[in-house]
């Protein structure tokens, strides 16, 4: 709990639009009700985008999600659902690849795309 907690008040100053650089994109997703819906709306995003696009293995652990190899580029993502200070859920999405940087941004923004549409 206080990692997440201290990962959310590290990353709660990160724009709306994604942050690339050398292989990372880190893109705050908005402030959600609940871990639950969150997690809910995580899931929904990574399979609707592996579907659409392509990918590989995904796999969860308690306040995160996981998606590995997705298209283009292999991009490997996590999307998170810590619970911050006062209890509100601080979304995020992190990429990391080795593929370039139009890569990684097309993946950022289709998977936002998915997320604000849902």
């Amino acid at each position: 709990m206080i990692r997440a907690a201290t990962l959310a008040l590290a990353l709660s100053g990160l724009a709306a639009a994604p942050a690339l650089a050398e292989g990372w994109s880190i893109t705050k997703l908005g402030t959600m009700p609940s871990e639950q819906i969150c997690m809910d709306k995580a899931r929904l995003v990574i399979n609707r985008y592996i579907f659409a696009n392509g990918g590989g293995n995904t796999g969860e652990d308690s306040w995160s999600l996981y998606a590995y190899n997705l298209e283009p580029g292999g991009q490997d993502i996590v999307i998170m659902c810590p619970i911050g200070g006062g209890g509100a859920v601080n979304a995020m999405l992190v990429i990391q690849s080795e593929s370039s940087g139009d890569d990684r941004s097309w993946a950022a923004q289709e998977l936002v795309a998915i997320w604000n549409s849902n």
